[in-house]
């Protein structure tokens, strides 16, 4: 237990003083912003009902941005996960402590729950931008009923940090940062998930691609419907656990040499 806090202080320290992500959460706060501008300018009542965007909560405003392909936030989260691993990995001072005991599963978990606190940050950030956003181009910050807004901002994390976890892995098996941030941008633009959707289409008349993650991250649900909540924990979870444990047992073997 004392090495694994040990590692997750090192982790912290390198991400409270990495430099890219304060420039990364700024260059966003300023796109965000930007996009609020834009959607004012060109404003049109949106698919979901009709409803204009000025007359929008935040709840359903988060659900309307998190649903745009590609959708910023990912990208964002895969170009951290990538950096930040491979930062260290190339530094190679993963070396010093790698033979301790449980060195290699700690390493990981303490890896995870950085990109959970990343994850953490840039919903607030967004929430943030939002808010400041809406106010100023739509002289609307109203946040909706607060249940919803929780148990949709949970549900999102949840599945963005799972994301994270997935891109994290795909960058510990490739070991090269111009591929896996690459690979975390073709994940992040749901390629595969909608390459899944069509073939399903064609061959069958089940649904079972919208159980993909980012299938789900980008697919608008109704938080108060249990069966929308129990689709978005259970797709959450099942891409965590495995996800993590992928990671876990790929470091547990990986040849550092």
């Amino acid at each position: 237990m004392i090495h694994m806090i040990n590692l997750l202080k090192m982790d912290l320290n390198r991400f409270f003083s990495n430099k890219i992500m304060y420039v990364l959460l700024v260059v966003f706060i300023a796109f965000q912003l930007f996009g609020i501008f834009m959607f004012k300018q060109y404003e049109q009542p949106v698919e979901q009902g009709g409803i204009l965007i000025s007359s929008m909560n935040e709840s359903q405003f988060i659900q309307m941005i998190l649903a745009q392909t590609p959708s910023w936030v990912l990208m964002y989260i895969a170009v951290f996960s990538v950096y930040f691993y491979m930062s260290e990995y190339n530094s190679g001072f993963y070396k010093n402590f790698i033979s301790m005991n449980n060195a290699r599963r700690n390493s990981v978990i303490s890896k995870i729950l950085i990109l959970g606190i990343f994850t953490l940050i840039m919903f607030f950030v967004m929430i943030i931008a939002d808010l400041i956003g809406r106010s100023l181009f739509f002289e609307n910050g109203a946040i909706g009923d607060w249940g919803y807004f929780t148990k949709l901002l949970i549900g999102q994390f949840l599945l963005h940090w799972a994301f994270s976890i997935v891109v994290l892995c795909t960058a510990m098996i490739i070991k090269n940062v111009i591929p896996s941030i690459i690979t975390g941008l073709i994940l992040g633009l749901n390629v595969l998930g909608l390459m899944a959707s069509a073939f399903e289409s064609i061959i069958s008349d089940t649904n079972l691609s919208s159980y993909l993650l980012v299938n789900t991250i980008v697919s608008i649900k109704d938080f108060n419907q249990i069966n929308d909540v129990m689709h978005v924990a259970v797709v959450a979870i099942i891409f965590f656990l495995l996800f993590s444990i992928i990671a876990v047992k790929y470091k547990m073997k990986e040849d550092l040499r």
